[in-house]
């Protein structure tokens, strides 16, 4: 042997961020096209029986609870890596899937483009989507936004790129269970059941934010105080997912349902939103005890403190955080909608990044992998183009919500928030995720100001003079 050796092994990651770029106007160019290389639609992969393969979820078979509060199917354990899905042209609700623009967008690129976002970058295993269902017009026609073929083919596109989906079914205070609803719903199961593709879907929302549609001036609707009574509010909303329950349960009981509840609302009675899921109706009926997992939302990183109420009233099943994200902007009504300052990227807890997108979007992050979720689904796959008016950095009429997006998509945003504006570029709310939900900072780097290298290692000798 040597007389003296001695070995260095030196790894490094420089993490280099590009200064922010200042003195930007608040209203950019209009939105380019999408790149002519991205149009071409990914092959639709059918879905057969056989060996299960996670790059094809539907080959896995139905997501399901297990013991220990966690979601799995036939590969093992399946944590729920989701992001909010709309196109941006068609703002937030169900217009995405309705007949006639998801055949417009299949089209001209424009869904394959973000789909690829989602799963290509992102790393996402679930689709979260609104479902419009069906209704009378005033001349008593029956009015269906979205047919079952129309779903099940998006469920291939998704499926083909490794991502199930998640059906939000209701978004309003109108808890009627109509007959042209209970066909519609029992038909889209059907003719998924008789395709096999029934394992594409990991669960059914009852419904969105089912304690927010009573217009109380912000109030949480499940909360009484002396002003109103709550009661009938809470029994037609228990009684609305009992009814999708039951359809649900005639056709696919295998299938898992679920209901969202905001927490964020404002208290009106001392108890906090979390335990909504345990406030009976007339017939002594709960939400926590009509559906297969629990579904809180929350945006102020207050995931953690969620999760410790809903396990401090006993309740031992699977939880997702099945919303959270925020928003980079209109900067100007509020200092934490910003993207943050370039740091941030990489360290989003410092003390200097709160309050920005990226420090609550990590918290919650966190909570997700250290309290005992079952995983979660972010707040939004893209800005919504109606953000795109001359004053909306200072019109109150514009919601934050329209650029709570991961991805950039041009036109309007403001001095001092986002930063990144480039169409389909990934915001650092959009790395964070991407970090998460991949395990690895050097995929996620792509598009991103980020810079990643590693020195290889160096092997050094010394000798004793």
């Amino acid at each position: 042997m040597p007389r003296s050796r001695l070995h260095h092994v030196i790894l490094a990651l420089l993490l280099g961020l590009a200064a922010a770029t200042a003195g930007r106007s608040a209203v950019a160019a209009a939105a380019p096209e999408i790149p002519l290389e991205a149009r071409a639609e990914r092959p639709v992969a059918p879905v057969t029986a056989g060996a299960c393969s996670p790059a094809a979820p539907g080959t896995c078979g139905q997501v399901r609870v297990e013991a220990g509060g966690m979601l799995a199917d036939d590969a093992g354990r399946w944590t729920m890596r989701g992001v909010q899905f709309f196109l941006p042209r068609f703002g937030i609700n169900g217009k995405t899937l309705w007949d006639h623009n998801y055949a417009a967008a299949l089209a001209d690129g424009t869904l394959a483009y973000w789909l690829d976002k989602a799963h290509g970058y992102l790393r996402a295993n679930m689709l979260r989507v609104y479902v419009d269902l069906p209704h009378r017009a005033q001349d008593g026609t029956i009015v269906i936004p979205t047919s079952a073929a129309m779903l099940y083919d998006f469920a291939l596109n998704a499926n083909a790129r490794g991502m199930r989906l998640g059906l939000v079914l209701h978004n309003s205070a109108d808890w009627a269970m109509t007959p042209e609803r209970a066909d519609w719903i029992g038909g889209m199961l059907d003719y998924f059941i008789a395709r096999g593709g029934l394992p594409m879907i990991a669960y059914v929302n009852a419904d969105n934010e089912i304690n927010n549609y009573c217009a109380n001036a912000g109030k949480d609707c499940f909360d009484g105080d002396q002003q109103r009574d709550a009661q009938a509010y809470v029994d037609g909303a228990i009684g609305w997912v009992a009814q999708l329950r039951s359809v649900v349960e005639a056709r696919a009981p295998q299938l898992l349902v679920t209901a969202g509840i905001s927490t964020e609302m404002i208290d009106a009675d001392q108890t906090r939103a979390a335990f909504n899921f345990f406030r009976p109706d007339s017939q002594g009926r709960t939400l926590a005890a009509l559906v297969d997992f629990l579904s809180p939302h929350n945006f102020s990183g207050g995931a953690a403190g969620i999760i410790a109420d809903l396990r401090y009233a006993g309740y031992q099943g699977a939880v997702v955080l099945e919303e959270f994200g925020f928003p980079t902007d209109p900067y100007p009504r509020d200092a934490a909608w910003t993207e943050g300052l370039p740091t941030c990227w990489l360290d989003p807890l410092q003390t200097l990044c709160a309050p920005s997108a990226p420090f609550f979007i990590e918290t919650n992050l966190r909570a997700i992998r250290t309290n005992g979720y079952a995983g979660g689904s972010v707040w939004m796959v893209a800005d919504m183009h109606e953000k795109d008016t001359q004053f909306a950095c200072t019109d109150p009429s514009k919601t934050f919500d329209l650029w709570t997006g991961l991805f950039a998509i041009g036109g309007t945003y403001c001095d001092g928030g986002t930063i990144s504006r480039a169409f389909g570029q990934p915001k650092s709310t959009a790395f964070r995720v991407c970090v998460a939900y991949s395990g690895s900072i050097p995929l996620c780097t792509v598009g991103t100001p980020v810079k990643y290298s590693v020195l290889l290692p160096v092997v050094v000798e010394t000798r004793p003079p």
